[in-house]
């Protein structure tokens, strides 16, 4: 996860870019190449992965309107609204661990996500979702717009702590 935060007089500007992963590169070019096969269904599955990869989200709480502005921006050059809505909606900034829980890779096994949200009177909008290993810099940007913005938003801290699962021990 990077994040750029540039403060003005009235304007705080949020930058906010996921990790891109080999992963996710493996999966763009298959779906690519399995779009000329298969046509849209992949094409769907490609333009879905192009957009997570190369998309960062710019949260714009501009102090003089009391309005946050999303705006979704790829490769820094095409940069388009997604929403606007007030201080006034806005409940609070969230950072938890509500996301986390049981994922299946080779075994069953606990995933830990630290999200940062804000939540509005009807719905949430995310700032960043971030995995275990970059919590130190999702905790830094929460306590980055925690100084920037504490006295326009409320601020929640809500992280659960989840039990490992035990093995099951299958005997005859």
């Amino acid at each position: 996860m990077k994040y750029k935060i540039d403060s003005n007089s009235s304007v705080i500007q949020l930058n906010v870019e996921a990790t891109f992963t080999l992963i996710d590169f493996t999966a763009l070019i298959l779906c690519f190449i399995l779009g000329f096969i298969f046509a849209v269904f992949f094409w769907m599955f490609f333009i879905a992965i192009f957009i997570k990869l190369f998309a960062s989200y710019e949260f714009i709480f501009d102090t003089d309107k009391y309005t946050v502005t999303q705006n979704i921006r790829w490769f820094s050059y095409l940069k388009i609204k997604r929403r606007e809505f007030s201080f006034s909606e806005v409940q609070s900034l969230r950072f938890s661990n509500e996301e986390s829980g049981n994922v299946l890779q080779e075994t069953l096994r606990m995933k830990e996500w630290y999200t940062i949200d804000i939540i509005l009177k009807s719905n949430y909008s995310r700032i960043v979702k971030a995995p275990d290993d970059e919590l130190e810099q999702a905790d830094e940007l929460f306590f980055v717009l925690k100084e920037n913005l504490d006295k326009y938003f409320k601020f929640e801290t809500e992280i659960v702590y989840i039990e490992k699962p035990e093995p099951e021990n299958f005997s005859d």
